[in-house]
C-alpha cells in the first residue's frame, strides 16, 4: 500500500493497482497507465474525493513502477498540503504534475 498523510490534516492512499488506460479493449494496447488516489482533507473524514493520474508509458514498463507511484503520491500530497484539494486528472510530465481537463 502506498500512502501519505500528514496525520492532522490529509490522508492519501492508492486506491488500486495500476491500470491500462484507457482500459476499453477495442482501442487495442494502450502505452500509459493509470493509478487512482482516495484522498480526504480535513475534519470532514466522511468526504473522501479521488483523482486519477497517468503514466506515461516509459514509466509504465520501468521495472520500478511503484518507485514512480510513490513519487506521486509525494507530489499529490505536496499538492493538496498547498491547495487542499486536488483536481480530478493529472497527467506526469518531466517529474511534475499536468493538470487535465477530461
Amino acid at each position: 500500500m502506498i500512502s501519505r498523510s500528514d496525520g492532522k490534516d490529509f490522508h492519501l492512499l492508492l486506491a488500486d493497482r495500476p491500470l491500462p488506460y484507457p482500459v476499453e479493449r477495442e482501442g487495442g494496447r494502450s502505452q500509459q497507465v493509470s493509478v487512482c488516489f482516495w484522498y480526504a482533507y480535513g475534519h470532514d473524514e466522511d468526504l473522501t474525493r479521488s483523482t486519477v493520474v497517468l503514466l506515461p508509458g516509459s514509466v509504465a514498463k520501468n521495472t520500478g513502477i511503484f518507485r514512480q507511484i510513490e513519487w506521486v503520491a509525494d507530489l499529490l500530497a505536496d499538492e493538496l498540503s498547498r491547495r487542499q484539494i486536488l483536481a480530478g486528472f493529472y497527467c506526469l510530465e518531466c517529474d511534475s504534475l499536468k493538470e487535465l481537463s477530461y
